[in-house]
């Protein structure tokens, strides 16, 4: 019974994690990216960079000036998919 219960907690705890995925705006904060993709502030920030000089690595942003970049949510996903390994 206890690992059933274990079980079900880790189950809530995903749902829980997935609510808050799908609450997020079409638009969003390199914050809310970060939590979207379960990475780091940082890391979103090293692949803008990398993006910058013309690489692969990252998703797409749109930035809107000097000090607001955003991510379409959609842009997020689609980039996210194309590294499924099959």
């Amino acid at each position: 019974m206890d690992q059933l219960t274990q079980e079900l907690r880790a189950l809530r705890d995903d749902v829980k994690a997935l609510q808050v995925k799908q609450s997020l705006p079409e638009l969003m904060t390199p914050e809310q990216c970060a939590e979207y993709l379960n990475r780091s502030v940082e890391v979103l920030y090293l692949w803008r960079k990398e993006r910058i000089k013309g690489e692969q690595s990252g998703p797409p942003f749109l930035h809107i000036s000097s000090r607001t970049i955003l991510y379409d949510r959609e842009d997020v996903l689609a980039w996210a998919r194309s590294h499924r390994v099959a």
